[in-house]
């Protein structure tokens, strides 16, 4: 089983993934998309010139444009997206090829994601396996999606570029729309509770406060990119059955229901004219 880890990073952010890398070892491979704004950060590390890296750089930004440039690139049978502040071990990659040569009937694995000694334990998560629905699943981290790449790129699925960090207006939760996506086209999609990867417990979207813009405009993004335009009268409700619980964040009902209507009306605006995905 040939397994290539899909690294997204932009500008001075190719000079961490030298830190990544783990010794050379038969059916492991890394593609590295490496977004460039500026020629200064064009220079590729000596580290990263080995036979099991390719590097493919591009302009411009938005992550999920440029884990859609890995994603054309690969080649193996298994994917694991990664981003440049991660940490492999051997063994996490032992993990994959387990889940995946002992289940034939698995296309698309959520994992977990290992944080360092001392901190504490990424997310809440599920003790026992289940397969992810419409209805049954939980909040994705992109750091532990693991897919066969012939299932994903046989349905065309793709990173939906409207969304997720660099993007016009909705800067995170690709990975979500990844995922629905995945599930929408009839693919099984597991979760696994086993580690594959380790990342610090702090991440951008765990920084934000709970009702913050940023997480409020995804909300209706992700709705309309969902459920059409039933994402305008969820956010009306939404706004109003949390009234109380807004208030209680200092958030007013107007503000949240703008800002709902916001994402969903970018999506919806945009859906004929939408970014490959």
């Amino acid at each position: 089983m040939k397994i290539n880890i899909l690294i997204a990073t932009i500008d001075q952010g190719l000079e961490k993934i030298t830190d990544i890398l783990l010794a050379e070892q038969e059916g492991v491979s890394y593609i590295i998309s490496h977004q460039v704004t500026d020629e200064k950060y064009r220079p590729v590390p000596p580290a990263l010139q080995r036979p099991d890296v390719v590097v493919a750089q591009l302009l411009g930004r938005g992550i999920a444009r440029n884990r859609n440039n890995a994603l054309d690139l690969a080649d193996g049978d298994v994917a694991l997206l990664a981003d440049d502040d991660v940490r492999f071990t051997p063994e996490n990659m032992e993990v994959i090829r387990e889940a995946f040569a002992g289940d034939n009937s698995l296309d698309v694995a959520c994992f977990k994601i290992s944080t360092p000694a001392g901190e504490e334990e990424y997310k809440d998560y599920a003790p026992e396996e289940f397969v992810l629905n419409k209805t049954n699943g939980h909040y994705i981290s992109s750091l532990e999606i693991a897919f066969r790449l012939e299932a994903v790129k046989k349905r065309g699925i793709r990173f939906d570029e409207r969304f997720g960090l660099g993007s016009s207006l909705i800067q995170y939760g690709e990975e979500a729309v990844f995922i629905h996506d995945c599930i929408k086209s009839g693919l099984v999609v597991r979760y696994i509770p086993r580690y594959v990867v380790e990342h610090s417990f702090m991440s951008m979207t765990k920084a934000m406060e709970e009702y913050a813009p940023a997480k409020n405009i995804f909300k209706g993004g992700y709705d309309a990119r969902r459920y059409g335009w039933r994402a305008v009268p969820a956010a009306l409700y939404h706004a109003i059955s949390l009234r109380k619980e807004l208030s209680r964040h200092n958030k007013g009902m107007g503000e949240y229901l703008r800002e709902r209507l916001r994402g969903a009306g970018y999506i919806l605006y945009s859906r004929n004219n939408r970014p490959r995905s």
